[in-house]
């Protein structure tokens, strides 16, 4: 057996593992076929089904391979067994002080020319919109090892019969953090969460979640008076102190 052989059914041996405890949950058949398009996504560095195909070189005509994969992805959504697997696995390694970071992001299809419920999402990356899908994701961070764990992540367009909204989409996040993991970990939204049905969602309830979520342009309420956010940060004394110093090159200004 060749080096590239045995480092091939090596990697499939990993896939098949990791294949029975995420999908475990799936068919027999469903498992395969996610352990193929695993293998075939990192074998030929493509999405394209016909290169995927290609890779697991079967004893049968390519297209039969190709429709085979295609037929297999069409009849199930995925996403919500993978995420609550994921969830669950991961949920015994979060801590009640880690961060767990809800993330709403983009996918951007830029060269795409025909996508099912292929819409225009805000780039955050070049400040524009584009044609792509809009994403929620979370991971659990420990600040202190600088260790990142995966929770939760799922990628959806709003022309989507089944997607109600985008606050939809964050609840549904959320709800599956409570699930699995209780009022463990301080949840934190960044950029978009400002919002007060999110607010009602987290202090509405029962559980004492913790939680911090960016403040954009909002006022608020402090010793009887309204303020701008941005004023009282300013002016308000804060326990600990940062101090960041920026070394330029010859010529720039720092």
């Amino acid at each position: 057996m060749s080096v590239d052989s045995r480092t091939v059914a090596g990697l499939k041996g990993q896939l098949s593992k990791f294949s029975r405890i995420i999908f475990k949950r799936f068919r027999k058949a469903k498992q395969r076929l996610i352990r193929e398009m695993i293998y075939g996504i990192q074998a030929a560095k493509d999405v394209k089904l016909s290169n995927i195909a290609r890779t697991l070189k079967e004893d049968q005509l390519l297209i039969e391979t190709e429709d085979h994969l295609s037929r297999n992805l069409d009849d199930v959504d995925f996403m919500e067994g993978i995420n609550d697997e994921i969830c669950r696995l991961a949920a015994s390694k979060v801590t009640d002080d880690m961060v767990g970071v809800i993330d709403l992001g983009d996918l951007q299809k830029t060269y795409a020319k025909k996508m099912e419920y292929w819409g225009q999402v805000w780039d955050g990356s070049e400040s524009e919109v584009g044609p792509g899908y809009s994403l929620c994701k979370v991971v659990a961070a420990d600040i202190e090892s600088k260790r990142v764990i995966p929770l939760y992540c799922e990628a959806y367009s709003l022309l989507a019969a089944e997607v109600k909204s985008e606050n939809s989409q964050i609840f549904k996040a959320i709800d599956k953090i409570f699930e699995h993991l209780g009022d463990r970990g301080i949840h934190a939204i960044d950029q978009g969460g400002d919002r007060g049905v999110i607010y009602k969602k987290y202090l509405g309830g029962q559980r004492g979640q913790r939680f911090v979520i960016r403040l954009e342009d909002r006022d608020l309420i402090h010793r009887g008076r309204r303020r701008n956010c941005g004023d009282l940060a300013k002016v308000l004394p804060m326990a600990y102190e940062t101090v960041l110093i920026f070394y330029a090159e010859k010529g720039d200004v720092a």
